[in-house]
């Protein structure tokens, strides 16, 4: 994953936009970035966490050199958090995600992750008992 993704994902729960991203771990990479236009984002630079300005410089070459390889997105209108493994965005409704998988990314990336979405995170978080992860 890159972060010019987050110019276009969005929740697909409730279609909010942005997300944001908690990287838990990242490679910078060689890549050619000299015939790039700039910015590449046109909306929402997920590099700066912020809304695109016409008229700013920003800093592309050097993002579009960053792979994503573990983080976390995380929808601030309805809760619910998506994991990215191995460069991969795993955004799947709740009813097609395995919560126990989830579950344990949640642990093994625990000291990363923030508390709210450990605590309160949808569709599952540290919080949910057994019963609920197995439905």
């Amino acid at each position: 994953m890159r972060y010019w993704g987050l110019d276009v994902l969005v929740c697909v729960h409730c279609k909010h936009h942005p997300l944001e991203i908690t990287v838990i771990e990242s490679e910078t990479q060689e890549i050619n970035t000299e015939n790039i236009e700039v910015p590449v984002c046109k909306d929402y630079c997920g590099y700066l966490k912020e809304k695109i300005d016409r008229n700013k410089v920003y800093p592309c070459q050097e993002c579009l050199r960053i792979g994503i390889k573990t983080a976390v997105l995380y929808c601030t209108s309805c809760g619910r958090w998506y994991p990215v493994k191995n460069g991969i965005v795993y955004m799947l409704t709740d009813n097609r995600r395995n919560l126990s998988s989830d579950k344990e990314f949640l642990k093994l990336h625990m000291d990363k992750i923030p508390e709210h979405i450990l605590k309160h995170g949808k569709p599952v978080n540290l919080e949910t008992n057994r019963e609920e992860v197995n439905k």
